[in-house]
């Protein structure tokens, strides 16, 4: 029988821990062997070192003294019973050392987070006792979801330097809107919602969807849209987040047919496209930069109801739709992945784009072979098991779905035949259509509460109080530039106007910053305050 509470056995070289038939260090030199085990990592710089299994502590002196001064250590011990010997004992403390205890790889995720993402380029695992073989399948999704999330920061910071500037401009450009639009919670509904992505899978599922149109909500992604449309079939609600106007193809020819579709839209969607949805609007807000300006728009009853960056489209839409039911979620055409090679469903712009260009010397399907051999492939398997192609932004953007919504799993089923599995039950279309058509048609599918609307007198306000703010850090800026001291007044200033220079590829010292960058700063501040006195001036 397996002991209960783990043993502290004292040796000639130091204590060691014995549960469950394993012991945590060799009972011949217990400290010797951590220390030797924290000297064989030739350490990277600003790196997050994960530690799986606190065991006794021994070692973790040894690995901060070993590493870099921009490298810390992130320990994290899953039994409450290992945690108490080792509080007991004493805890090593160290400036760049955090010892959790939790079962939950989003809690270790979050304690990441209070450490500061952004200090770390990756994560090395440095096991320093056997302690981690107890739970080894759980220390390893904990090592993975710290590694998604130093990925996930890398990649929104990267595309806030490229796109942060073009997101936060419609921001503002799309502040009119709002007084015509809904919050995304306006929308509900008792029946089960299908979500179409824009994967070549769909197509299998099209018909299905057309004869049992009046049993369940169609949420669908934007570049979706003309393939369901073609098909006569027309979705209650579509999810764009693009903030550039290429997307706007996908809307071509299909606003007249889709006349009732509500377009849920990112805050930070290109204007044009939220324009062709007038009245029809209803407004999320995803925190793609942690900008001051969210929460002066919340005081202010201004910002859309939160959905996490998600980066992806059909993510998004899977998000939205298990915020709309209680009910099922159906998931068809996310494949991201490349199944046969293909990118997109038949009708969906790509491939329109692909046969509009075909000739006799450029063949229908050579677009898409060019696409695919640019690109760093990965070859895994497919929920039969099968090889499939995929890239590592498809398969980040699989985890990330799988992860959103492994916590509703028990409602969520994959009516995909083909594409990488999604960690929830997967039926065939047969098995999808009697399901379908064991609920009852509804009219209307979609409820859509009109009394939550953003308030007109609550936008001109926030406008002019914007306005003021900008002002402010003109003036302390034009002074700072002359004088070169604004006490603490510019740093603070530019704090709340972050919104205008986070794109900038430098992160700035607030406390002390410097010319150059007030000066640039300036130059965005002028730009936004010209923005907002044009949208006040038509409010």
């Amino acid at each position: 029988m397996p002991e209960e509470e783990p043993l502290l056995l004292q040796t000639d070289a130091g204590p060691t821990l014995h549960w469950r038939g394993l012991d945590f260090y060799p009972r011949t030199d217990p400290v010797s062997y951590a220390r030797r085990k924290a000297r064989v990592h030739s350490p990277l710089p600003r790196s997050l070192y994960f530690v799986p299994s606190l065991g006794l502590g021994h070692g973790l002196p040894d690995l901060l003294e070993a590493l870099p001064a921009d490298c810390a250590v992130l320990c994290v011990e899953v039994y409450q019973e290992v945690m108490r010997i080792a509080a007991a004992r004493g805890i090593p403390r160290h400036p760049r050392l955090l010892v959790v205890r939790t079962e939950d790889p989003e809690a270790a995720a979050a304690a990441l987070r209070d450490m500061g993402t952004g200090r770390f380029r990756r994560v090395v695992e440095a096991p320093l006792s056997a302690g981690y073989r107890l739970a080894p399948e759980l220390y390893a999704r904990i090592r993975r979801r710290l590694e998604r999330e130093v990925m996930r920061y890398w990649q929104n910071r990267l595309t806030l330097i490229a796109m942060g500037s073009l997101q936060v401009r419609n921001v503002v450009a799309n502040l009119p809107l709002l007084r015509d639009a809904l919050d995304f919670s306006a929308l509900s509904t008792t029946l089960p919602v299908v979500v179409a992505g824009a994967g070549p899978s769909l197509a299998g599922s099209l018909p299905v969807l057309a004869r049992n149109r009046d049993r369940f909500v169609l949420v669908a992604v934007d570049t979706a849209l003309p393939t369901l449309t073609s098909s006569g079939i027309a979705a209650d609600v579509v999810v764009a987040l693009e903030a550039q106007a290429v997307n706007n193809q996908d809307f071509i020819g299909v606003t007249a047919a889709a006349a009732r579709t509500v377009f849920a839209c990112d805050l930070s969607v290109h204007p044009s496209a939220a324009r062709l949805f007038a009245g029809r609007i209803c407004f999320f807000s995803s925190e793609f930069a942690p900008l001051r300006l969210w929460e002066r728009l919340a005081r202010h009853g201004l910002r859309p109801q939160t959905f996490p960056a998600l980066g992806s489209v059909g993510v998004a839409a899977a998000h939205a739709a298990l915020r709309i039911t209680r009910e099922s979620v159906f998931l068809t055409g996310l494949d991201l992945s490349f199944p046969g090679s293909k990118t997109h469903a038949g009708g969906s712009p790509p491939v329109l784009a692909m046969l509009a260009r075909s000739t006799r010397l450029d063949p229908i399907g050579q677009a898409s072979y060019r696409a695919l051999a640019d690109r760093r492939l990965l070859r895994l398997a497919d929920k039969h098991g099968l090889p499939i192609l995929t890239d590592r932004v498809l398969s980040s953007y699989r985890d990330s779905l799988a992860e959103e919504i492994s916590a509703s799993a028990g409602r969520v089923l994959d009516c995909s035949e083909t594409g990488l599995p999604l960690g929830v039950s997967a039926i065939p279309a047969e098995r999808f259509e009697e399901i379908l058509q064991c609920i009852p048609s509804a009219a209307p599918r979609l409820r859509i509460d009109q009394e939550r609307r953003f308030a007109g007198a609550r936008l001109a306000g926030f406008v002019a109080a914007e306005r003021s703010l900008l002002a402010d850090v003109v003036k302390a800026a034009a002074e700072f530039g002359t004088s070169g001291e604004a006490g603490d007044s510019i740093g603070l200033l530019l704090a709340e106007a972050d919104y205008t220079w986070a794109h900038f590829p430098d992160v700035p010292d607030l406390s002390a910053p410097d010319r150059g960058f007030v000066a640039r700063a300036r130059i965005a501040v002028l730009y936004y305050a010209e923005r907002l006195r044009r949208i006040e001036s038509v409010l």
